[in-house]
């Protein structure tokens, strides 16, 4: 049997002989096997320390069977500093960054070479596919070094042609159009931009293929590779996608265990999966029409609308040659669950109370997941949080079968101030406004509250003051109480000043002077009928009007100087939008009609109906498909009913003054 009579290093500039001797796992007088484990351990080890470039041992036979060993090791240099030259398009904090590298610790050569692939990435990505990068240590000083990285960065290159192979279902068109940020050039987007090739979003794009293929039947399509070539003066590329389409696939038999609720027999299951036999297979959909569809028409909503919060369903897929997928769907139906705690998370400026008034959970009753997304809709409705923001967190109690629910907001700035001035040559115009969306009346004595003024009850208090020299003034207060009566019952008034003057006479050159002031108040109701969805709004106005009366039939030479107005404002509406700044699905409709005079009293006669409605309809993710349309009818009792200008239509540019106007737009 050798020992090891003696260890020793050669080659250490930075670490000490004796720390490093004494970390080894094979110490002096150790029994060694010459080959054997133990020198291969110990050389295993310094390895693993990452701080050597090259080691070595040499063993020299003293008498009595023992041996001297001495490792020779070049330790790896010191990294002082990280240089970049070359970059134009990133700056040296954002490339450094990307490497990952740190000064201060040793470096190796496979760290440089990350680095320098980390590099090239980062070019691809943005679209500078030919740049390149090769590194250089500089010495600087005993073992420490500076590292190089010297880039040639190119010129983005522009994607000329997307080229599909092996597609005999769909057209080159077609599947482009699949393509979310990966395009073509053509001679719009030279306009804009052309197109270039990011990489990782084109990845993301040869996924959406396969969705897109899954979800038309072919249940085996994948991407075999693609490949990109470069035109003669690599400003272009050409880009080729290889696919392999395989079978298109149809829904065979579907099968359904362990249901055993009354709602939710086979036949009910069937109506609401909306599969049929011969079908055509489609991923995407068989997951929405069994686990979540926007509609709520899904199987998982006949459970967790009812309270069902652990149900299940496990998708088993058998593929029947040549071409049919039976569908076998087992069912864990498990047990109701009733809501034990609603809690709010996040609203430091709005009151609890405003929330849960909201709300369509209330403990006590059972868990549904249609009511925690109705409820989510109404809280991105007050406008008072971020929409994205909301979000709901369900903790199932298993033991006693309940569900603490707590509704995660983030507020955002609800309250608005505006100022603006100009000149023109009508002399000096301007605007202030301000708009409380969340205040708080019964606050408006608490000196706490001030911040800067009471807030958090959901009131709306506002101003504004317009002004623009002689020929525009006026003056507006607003206050409405969404929840009047412990109800969702809105009551609101409004007091108002204006003084204007434009040029509306036969002349074109002498101005109709008119001044107004007067009030409004309302009261507005949510409705349960025909749905949740719809309110009715009843207001009252009281307007007093010098100059500026018009009729509709009657001479302009005998208007009166003065008139009184009080009118009656009916207004039925159904508003069903997701969200009140970007809505991507639902509508807004609204009739009202107005009765000034006849029956009331008043100096000014006239009756108005105006109908208006508009349809958001999600076309992809970022894109939304909005159709309005909004139609009127002004009619008087006599041809010699004067009306003040401002009660009439008013579309584009123009002051109509005909009895009826119709206004369409599509965006």
């Amino acid at each position: 049997m050798t020992y090891s009579a003696s260890i020793s290093f050669s080659g250490l500039e930075t670490l000490k002989e004796q720390e490093m001797i004494a970390s080894l796992p094979l110490k002096v007088n150790d029994r060694i096997a010459i080959p054997g484990p133990e020198l291969s351990s110990a050389m295993q080890y310094l390895w693993q320390l990452q701080i050597f470039s090259d080691i070595s041992v040499q063993q020299t036979d003293l008498d009595q069977h023992k041996i001297a060993l001495k490792f020779s090791v070049k330790e790896l240099p010191i990294l002082d500093k990280v240089i970049f030259a070359g970059n134009k398009n990133f700056d040296n904090d954002e490339l450094r960054r990307k490497t990952g590298l740190v000064t201060g610790k040793k470096i190796g050569q496979q760290e440089l070479l990350t680095a320098v692939n980390k590099i090239e990435k980062l070019y691809a990505g943005k679209g500078y596919l030919t740049a390149g990068s090769e590194f250089r240590l500089q010495e600087n000083g005993k073992n420490h070094v500076n590292a190089l990285f010297t880039i040639t960065e190119g010129s983005k290159v522009s994607i000329e042609k997307i080229t599909f192979h092996g597609n005999d279902a769909f057209s080159q068109k077609k599947l482009r159009g699949v393509f979310n940020e990966t395009h073509q050039n053509s001679w719009w987007r030279k306009i804009f931009g052309s197109p270039k090739l990011d990489t990782d979003k084109f990845n993301d794009d040869k996924n959406l293929i396969v969705e897109f293929y899954r979800n038309n039947g072919y249940r085996d399509a994948r991407v075999l590779r693609d490949a990109i070539s470069y035109t003669n003066d690599k400003k272009g590329l050409f880009l080729d996608i290889y696919l392999d389409e395989g079978q298109k696939y149809y829904i065979g038999n579907i099968t359904w265990t362990g249901n055993t609720k009354d709602f939710a027999t086979t036949e009910i299951l069937n109506t609401t999966f909306k599969f049929k036999k011969g079908d055509t297979y489609n991923a995407k959909l068989i997951q929405e029409r069994l686990n979540f569809s926007q509609d709520n028409a899904d199987v998982s909503s006949l459970y967790l609308d009812r309270g069902y919060l652990s149900f299940k369903a496990k998708l088993d897929e058998k593929v029947i040659k040549p071409n049919t997928v039976d569908l076998d769907i087992s069912l864990r139906e498990g047990e109701p669950f009733q809501l034990n705690t609603i809690n709010i998370e996040g609203n430091a400026k709005t009151k609890d109370h405003v929330i849960r008034r909201e709300l369509y959970t209330v403990p006590g009753d059972m868990f549904s997941r249609k009511n925690v997304v109705r409820s989510i809709r109404e809280l991105s409705m007050l406008n008072y949080f971020d929409p994205e923001q909301i979000t709901p967190d369900i903790q199932p109690n298993p033991e006693n079968n309940t569900v603490d629910l707590t509704y995660n907001v983030s507020e955002k700035q609800t309250d608005t101030f505006n100022t603006s001035v100009g000149y023109s040559s009508t002399g000096f115009t301007g605007a202030l406004g301000l708009t409380f969306s969340n205040f708080s009346l019964k606050d408006i004595f608490n000196r706490d509250a001030y911040q800067p003024l009471p807030h958090g009850d959901g009131q709306k208090l506002g101003f504004q003051w317009q002004f623009g020299s002689d020929n525009y003034n006026t003056l507006s207060l607003s206050f409405t109480e969404p929840w009047a009566f412990g109800t969702p019952t809105a009551v609101g008034f409004s007091v108002f000043d204006t003084h204007s003057a434009y040029i509306y006479n036969s002349d074109g050159v002498t101005p109709t002077v008119m001044d107004q002031y007067g009030s409004t108040i309302s009261i507005g109701r949510r409705l349960t009928w025909p749905d949740d969805y719809f309110s009715a709004n009843l207001k009252l106005k009281y307007l007093h009007t010098t100059g500026g009366l018009l009729s509709l039939y009657a001479s302009q030479v005998n208007s009166p100087n003065q008139a009184d107005e009080y009118s009656v404002t009916q207004t039925f509406a159904r508003n069903s939008i997701d969200s009140p700044i970007y809505p991507r699905k639902g509508s807004k409709n609204s009739i009202s009609g107005e009765l000034a005079g006849g029956p009331l009293p008043g100096t000014v006669d006239f009756y108005k109906v105006i109908g208006s409605s508009s349809w958001f309809f999600p076309i992809t993710k970022k894109l939304v498909w909005n159709i309005s349309t909004q139609h009127g009818y002004l009619g008087t009792f006599t041809n010699n009913d004067y009306i003040p200008y401002t009660d009439f239509f008013y579309y584009g540019r123009k002051w109509h003054v005909n009895a009826a106007y119709c206004a369409i737009e599509g965006v």
